[in-house]
């Protein structure tokens, strides 16, 4: 029943209209050092693989090519879930007016077929190849900052967002995620990066504990405590985490936050449990679809938790070292 409930989740989702212009980068219609008086918003292209690969870009005010230049432009990736538009999770997540003042440029990319493979699901593109290709062009045409790169993702991209990580954790620096896992192999040369994820304790899609969904993921079968609590385990061992429970730990009527807090590398691995929440942890709801089951399935958070600014102030506060 939980498996008919995921697959019908999958093909509900639509696009909705929005008001993004957009260009190609090979043709950069405001390249100059002109102060941008208001933010903008644009859809840019390139060819990766054969294919048109395109991603939404917000840039703040004031973040010219010369401020960036001389100052930390931040990038948050943000990653939508599973036949969700960008512009979908553009609005659920609403990150920017957290971003803004950290002059951060925001990028909501677009998956095929709108998902992400992350491995056993959901297309054969080389996803990961397309998410750093764009990093690295956003890095040369705006000048963002290379040391300030973070992922973030619902569901589908949170899947994606952590194997991003666990692949090329010298390019990323950190990550924080929403209601999703990972079953992504450490890459030879991992290094500890910071990896937060929240995850809503009444899940209905990817449940947070035992018997859940994620034993597919993680045992194949029903025997273990799967889901959140052991993607934090994980992430705690492959980031050579001090302890074997989690070394700080907050706990409210509607959320917990547990972590590791003594990591290689300065890192953490900390788990953010919504108690009342369920496949949506953000404040919003999703206003992509009309079916009354789904609205319910993807309404917000019930208890008015900004996970977006936990997340982004998780994410912020680090840097990599300059080279």
């Amino acid at each position: 029943m939980r498996f008919a409930l995921v697959l019908a989740l999958l093909i509900a989702a639509s696009f909705f209209p929005g008001c993004i212009s957009e260009k190609k980068l090979d043709n950069p219609d405001h390249t100059s050092d002109e102060p941008i008086l208001e933010p903008i918003n644009e859809r840019e292209c390139f060819e990766f693989d054969n294919k048109e690969r395109c991603w939404l870009i917000h840039i703040p005010a004031m973040a010219t090519l010369e401020f960036c230049e001389e100052n930390s432009c931040p990038i948050l990736v943000d990653m939508h879930g599973k036949s969700i538009p960008a512009e979908g999770q553009l609005q659920v997540s609403d990150f920017s007016r957290l971003t803004d003042p950290d002059h951060a440029i925001l990028v909501h990319p677009e998956g095929i077929d709108l998902g992400w493979n992350f491995g056993r699901c959901c297309n054969e593109e080389n996803d990961v190849g397309f998410i750093l290709t764009m990093i690295d062009t956003i890095i040369e045409e705006r000048f963002a900052d290379q040391n300030r790169v973070y992922l973030t993702g619902w569901s589908n991209g949170c899947y994606m967002s952590q194997e991003i990580a666990a692949i090329a954790s010298e390019r990323i620096t950190a990550v924080a995620c929403m209601a999703g896992y990972t079953d992504q192999a450490l890459a030879a040369n991992y290094s500890a990066i910071p990896i937060m994820e929240i995850h809503g304790v009444a899940d209905e899609i990817l449940l947070y504990g035992s018997g859940s969904t994620a034993a597919a993921i993680f045992g194949q079968n029903l025997d273990l405590d799967e889901g959140a609590i052991q993607n934090m385990y994980w992430w705690a061992d492959a980031n050579d985490c001090s302890g074997t429970v989690p070394d700080f730990e907050t706990i409210e009527w509607d959320y917990s936050i547990k972590k590791f807090t003594d990591c290689a590398d300065d890192s953490e691995v900390v788990l953010v449990s919504l108690n009342y929440a369920q496949h949506n942890p953000y404040m919003n709801d999703y206003n992509g679809t009309t079916d009354p089951v789904f609205e319910v399935l993807l309404s917000g958070n019930p208890t008015g938790i900004d996970s977006s600014k936990i997340a982004w102030d998780f994410m912020s506060k680090f840097s990599k070292p300059s080279e």
